[in-house]
């Protein structure tokens, strides 16, 4: 009996808060990704709001003709990827402390660490040719920049439809497993109507 106290006690430092976590994805994006343990989902959260700031500085100091539409869509993106870091930094505190209680360490997965490497090289990429400024690029976003963000659009919409789609039928081949939260609502329910 003494042990299970200890465990359940033990459980329950563990738990992440989500008030902690909400106020520091609310001063920086990604902080409270961190927080939880969620690492790269927290850095790639930073690095997405810095590589936006770096493009809106970019494309309204450049000498090139300014392309009003782009700046109000990058403008727009800050406080979306903003609110959507807080609101998912909510969600994700239930699951991680969910997942504390099943499993205390998690397996390392390195298929997702990879894809994790290469989205840090294309966004550092990016944010080098953003700030260096080469000619070749100016002349590329003037001539062809409309025509390249439409494509790129496209394609990142594709993949995303993809992905969803894979995720979909996964989860419809895999058999239905209960959380033990919903375990132990269902046997404490059971307890109830036995009383």
């Amino acid at each position: 009996m003494a042990k299970t106290v200890k465990t359940r006690t033990r459980q329950q430092r563990k738990k992440k808060r989500k008030a902690i976590a909400c106020l520091l994805s609310a001063v920086i994006p990604g902080t409270g990704h961190v927080y939880l343990g969620l690492i790269q989902k927290g850095i790639s959260f930073m690095l997405i709001i810095l590589l936006v700031a770096e493009s809106l500085l970019y494309f309204s100091s450049t000498g090139m003709r300014i392309n009003v539409p782009l700046l109000i869509l990058l403008g727009l993106t800050i406080p979306i990827i903003y609110f959507y870091s807080v609101y998912d930094v909510l969600q994700e505190t239930d699951q991680v402390n969910e997942r504390r209680q099943v499993l205390d360490s998690e397996v390392y997965n390195w298929r997702k660490s990879m894809k994790f490497a290469l989205v840090l090289i294309g966004e550092g990429t990016l944010l080098l040719l953003l700030h260096s400024r080469p000619s070749w690029f100016r002349q590329l976003i003037e001539q062809y920049g409309r025509e390249v963000s439409a494509v790129g659009l496209i394609l990142l919409g594709a993949v995303l439809a993809g992905i969803q789609a894979a995720n979909v039928r996964k989860a419809a081949l895999q058999p239905y497993r209960p959380t033990s939260s919903q375990l132990e609502s269902t046997a404490e329910r059971g307890n109830r109507h036995e009383s």
